[in-house]
């Protein structure tokens, strides 16, 4: 199997299964409103309901991730294929019963199955995907951030009254056909013996001792802070300071929601990891702060899309990260750590944004958040400067050192270099290649005729 074939079908198999644990929940939704909306604890089982979706990740993705450092990870991510697949069955055995607290728990549980399967294909992906592993990379954690919001919104579509029966029947086909996806794909990895206890204690060891995964995990907080926040005061901002229904709110979420599924269209961002990191915080604090100063709905509907696309931009950008700075025996440990980091701090977001909303108002609360995004950028501008100060005086130095030096085999010295010649004799220094032949080589002294 060509590489580049067993990449699609594990992306396919990934999306497909991503999507069915997502679908139920729009219905599980509606069922709690009609059976307990009008009871004295509605919110109370509505909020409940709504936490069950998240809780599984913050629990469990920090420690299940390790498991792809020490299982066979095909056989792992089959392991809970099957697990999903038996508890979504168990959701419409149980809705077709009237049982909403079983299907409840069963969706929760068919989540918590497949916690570990993002760190599991996330950390192959480099070896699985070789050279393509950025754009391979890319489009996977499009796919992870876009099942949060395809995933329901296919729901919400199938809550008509000729579809409504049939959504977690359609859940559980959608998982058979990620388990045929995924057949017989391999997921290189390494295997270890080490017990689960030893793993986890040394893949927390790992990120503490690396400053640049402390950096991305800190990014992935403030990421998914400044997007849920975004997403929940979407709706004050569109009612009370843009005066819309619940139809501009709806538009104004969906925009901001499927923004991520544009986020290959940034592909010409270039740079390094933190590069791109930093490009995107920036744009997304900008963007926000432009929603947030808009005096009209049709101004910051696109930009909405971007803010989007961006917060994918950045997660891409992290999960490199991950990839890039941590061996392969902790990767999938890291990622989940990194999971569990992301959807804690979008629970986060959302619990407080209402709070500001309601205190700051608004517009106030989506230009703070824009103005963090943007904050933290500084720190990683400022330290570049002051590594490219450093870089330029140190190859200052070794160019000076180089002029003038005598080749001790020839008795020759190195003449001086012309103004053009610095940088290839820079980039020779950074690199270790030998300088090029365009530069000033030694010349010999004119022979001595006897």
């Amino acid at each position: 199997m060509s590489p580049r074939v067993a990449v699609a079908r594990q992306l396919a198999s990934y999306g497909a299964a991503s999507v069915a644990m997502s679908l139920p929940w729009p219905l599980l939704l509606v069922l709690a409103w009609d059976q307990h909306g009008d009871g004295p604890h509605g919110p109370l089982v509505i909020g409940l309901v709504g936490a069950a979706r998240m809780v599984p990740y913050v629990l469990l993705s920090w420690a299940v991730g390790s498991l792809g450092d020490r299982i066979r990870r095909e056989r792992l991510l089959a392991a809970t294929l099957v697990l999903r697949l038996v508890f979504l069955g168990l959701v419409a055995v149980a809705v077709s019963a009237d049982q909403l607290a079983l299907a409840v728990i069963a969706a929760a549980l068919a989540i918590a199955c497949g916690t570990p399967a993002y760190p599991t294909v996330a950390a192959a992906m480099p070896r699985l995907a070789g050279p393509a592993k950025r754009r391979a990379t890319e489009v996977l954690v499009t796919i992870e951030v876009a099942a949060w919001v395809v995933g329901p919104a296919l729901g919400g579509l199938l809550l008509l009254p000729v579809t409504r029966p049939y959504i977690p029947l359609i859940a559980v086909v959608l998982t058979v056909l990620a388990g045929a996806l995924a057949w017989r794909v391999p997921l290189p990895g390494p295997v270890t013996d080490r017990r689960t206890r030893e793993a986890v204690t040394s893949m927390f060891r790992t990120v503490r001792d690396t400053p640049v995964v402390l950096v991305a995990l800190a990014a992935a907080g403030l990421i998914n802070i400044a997007t849920s926040m975004t997403a929940v005061v979407l709706l004050p901002l569109t009612q009370e300071a843009w005066g819309q229904g619940d139809g501009g709110f709806g538009l104004a979420t969906a925009l901001f929601g499927f923004g991520a599924l544009g986020a290959p269209l940034l592909w010409w961002v270039r740079g390094s990891e933190g590069t791109r990191r930093q490009w995107g915080l920036a744009i997304l604090g900008l963007a926000v702060a432009w929603v947030a100063l808009s005096p009209v709905p049709a101004a910051a509907l696109p930009i909405l899309g971007l803010a989007g696309a961006v917060a994918v931009l950045v997660e891409c950008a992290i999960t490199e990260t991950i990839q890039v700075g941590v061996a392969d025996e902790h990767r999938a440990g890291v990622l989940g750590l990194a999971d569990a980091v992301m959807v804690s701090c979008a629970m986060v977001g959302s619990f407080t944004a209402p709070l500001l909303a309601a205190a700051l108002g608004a517009r106030l609360t989506l230009l703070l958040v824009g103005v963090a995004c943007l904050v933290a950028v500084v720190p990683g501008v400022l330290r570049g400067r002051r590594v490219s100060e450093t870089a330029q005086i140190l190859i200052r130095a070794e160019v000076g050192s180089y002029i003038g030096r005598r080749d001790t085999s020839t008795g020759c010295r190195t003449p001086a270099m012309s103004t053009s010649q610095v940088p290839a004799f820079s980039q020779s220094r950074v690199t270790g290649s030998p300088p090029p032949e365009t530069m000033a080589r030694p010349t010999a002294p004119p022979s001595v005729q006897p």
